[in-house]
């Protein structure tokens, strides 16, 4: 296992280290590097002399070039990715390529139209020849190998089994077809934003408007992802590599510390798979970069992240203890455990049917009922209720209700 911070605090970008180290916090930086050709000397010195641990996001290129190359050349890119692993100085964990669900990312893509699609067959190829590569040089067998992460709430790639373009279930497949080559990975990246600065939208539950009425709209869209992770990568770090309110602007209103808060409120919670950084995007503004990306220009966001820095967020990783609940919280488990609670089988015939379907959550649990003497199952979701023969899996219908 790589070197790890204590905090969960991060930034994507260098430049902020002096904000941790006043604090006395350790944390994350995301640092993205091209390998072809390398606009990176790989040398990460002065970031882990800080206390800070480098996430190195590693694309072909930007733009028309791709995050990923043609499918044609992903041996080439595995390459050059571990010739940049093997000159590198202080990093570990390596992202391989960006939001490859969004068209934007796609080699050969012009501004957001044509080029490659990058299905998750076609990833989980590429990252497996990349893992594969980079686990074998020497003092690097150890290092996390991370799929990119997936753009929430872009629904412009879609192929057999995915029509509607679902960034989580695109996501879920990515993981799963990384596991079937024997790609399992090492952790797990995320990305999630709010639509403004208003800190309620980082812990509000906002549904988005159908077809996507079981999804997220806000910052809570991590949570989406955090439940389709697949059972046998349950025990596997993740990181949110990417977090912010589109757009930023110059004012103290507490995002930040709401973010930071939600994310330690997560982790506090034993049955939930913990979250080891959240990277606020970002630090640097570029030439090309929308003007409400960059924090480095904006004191008041700077004072917002200095005062979520004073809290103690530790990194807890999966086979840790989560810290002690406040007394409210045991007070609300208590409370919980009074009541009947309804199992979901995220596995079943009838709630794959209904996710699939896009008919919302569950609202009862499975019953069964006959018709001709024949026994049924059924089960009643958000928009409607779904049904089958006991034993006929494969024949699932649904109802209005």
């Amino acid at each position: 296992m790589p070197p790890l911070p204590t905090h969960i605090f991060g930034m994507h970008d260098p430049g902020a280290e002096s904000l941790f180290t006043s604090a006395s916090k350790t944390g994350w930086v995301v640092v993205s590097v091209q390998v072809n050709p390398p606009d990176h000397d790989g040398d990460f010195s002065a970031l882990a002399s800080a206390g800070l641990v480098p996430i190195v996001r590693l694309n072909n290129g930007y733009g028309a070039a791709g995050t990923i190359p043609v499918s044609a050349q992903y041996d080439a890119f595995a390459q050059q990715c571990a010739a940049f692993v093997a000159a590198s100085k202080h990093a570990h964990i390596w992202v391989i390529g960006n939001e490859t669900n969004s068209p934007w990312e796609r080699p050969g893509n012009s501004n957001g139209q044509g080029g490659e699609v990058i299905t998750p067959a076609r990833y989980a190829q590429c990252f497996a020849r990349c893992r594969a590569t980079i686990k074998r040089i020497a003092g690097h067998a150890d290092d996390w190998v991370v799929p990119a992460a997936p753009a929430p709430w872009n629904n412009q790639t879609t192929y057999p089994g995915n029509t509607s373009g679902d960034w989580i279930k695109y996501f879920q497949d990515v993981l799963n077809q990384c596991v079937t080559l024997n790609a399992k990975p090492d952790a797990i990246a995320l990305h999630t934003y709010t639509h403004g600065l208003d800190p309620s939208l980082v812990t509000i539950n906002r549904p988005m408007d159908p077809p996507f009425q079981n999804r997220q709209f806000e910052f809570r869209a991590y949570r989406d992802f955090m439940a389709a992770i697949p059972a046998s990568l349950k025990a596997v770090p993740v990181l949110i590599t990417e977090t912010q309110a589109q757009p930023w602007e110059d004012r103290n209103v507490g995002w930040i510390r709401a973010a930071f808060k939600e994310i330690d409120d997560w982790n506090a919670v034993a049955s939930n798979q913990p979250i080891q950084a959240l990277v606020l995007f970002r630090w640097q503004r570029f030439p090309s970069d929308p003007t409400g990306w960059s924090i480095s220009n904006r004191p008041a966001l700077i004072a917002d992240f200095r005062a979520a820095l004073q809290n103690n967020y530790r990194v807890r990783l999966p086979t840790q203890p989560p810290p002690p609940l406040d007394p409210v919280a045991q007070a609300a488990i208590a409370a919980a455990k009074k009541l009947t609670w309804m199992p979901i089988n995220d596995q079943a015939a009838l709630y794959k049917f209904a996710q699939a379907n896009n008919l919302g959550y569950p609202q009862t649990d499975e019953f069964e009922f006959t018709y001709n003497n024949e026994t049924y199952v059924g089960q009643v979701f958000n928009l409607g209720i779904v049904y089958v023969k006991k034993g006929d899996w494969a024949n699932v219908k649904w109802t209005r209700k």
